[in-house]
């Protein structure tokens, strides 16, 4: 489903990443642990393209990561970006902007799931705490029906009971390859596999 192979990555000519080396099965539920600034977030980055690695070769569903099929591969993800602060109002309106207003159902189901009343999407988000809006978040990622779902540090602003009922949401989703990047030990331990970096 996913390979990456040889990728090193550096930034300012300070190494990140070198000769990094894996392959993530579809179905999978992986998860990128390690200090802080030691590549976690660049990873899922690369896989969308936004970041290119100084070498290695990244494949996605048997096709290289190029400029020709790019924004087929973004097209298979859907992603958390750490820093939830998106230039919408409410989950409505972020609905609106990704045209996924059709999915409005399965959003409050996810966001029911997470523990949260699915009347909240229409509150706004600079009404909510952190937590809150990371979760209407990550219930539109996961509503999206996208093959791979990227988080990156979906646990940074819950609560231990959130973290669970996020594990569990997470665990019963059928055919979703899900890559995170977490320092959470409960997140991190309830991943099929653990990448450390």
């Amino acid at each position: 489903m996913i390979k990456l192979k040889n990728i090193s990555l550096s930034f300012n000519n300070i190494s990140v990443l070198k000769d990094l080396t894996f392959t993530i099965e579809r179905g999978e539920t992986v998860c990128f642990a390690g200090p802080s600034g030691i590549g976690k977030s660049s990873i899922l980055k690369m896989l969308q393209g936004y970041i290119l690695p100084d070498t290695g070769l990244i494949e996605v569903n048997g096709m290289e990561l190029n400029n020709t099929n790019i924004k087929e591969i973004r097209s298979l993800m859907a992603y958390l970006p750490q820093n939830v602060n998106l230039p919408v109002g409410d989950g409505n309106e972020l609905l609106k902007l990704i045209r996924a207003m059709e999915k409005k159902d399965r959003v409050n189901y996810f966001i029911e799931e997470l523990g949260l009343p699915a009347c909240i999407l229409g509150q706004r988000f600079d009404e909510m705490s952190g937590g809150q809006k990371q979760r209407i978040v990550i219930a539109i990622c996961l509503s999206i029906e996208r093959e791979i779902i990227l988080l990156d540090e979906p646990t940074s602003s819950l609560d231990k009971d959130s973290i669970r009922k996020l594990i569990n949401l997470t665990h019963s989703l059928d055919n979703k390859t899900i890559l995170s990047s977490s320092h959470n030990r409960e997140w991190i331990d309830s991943s099929h596999k653990t990448i450390m970096l």
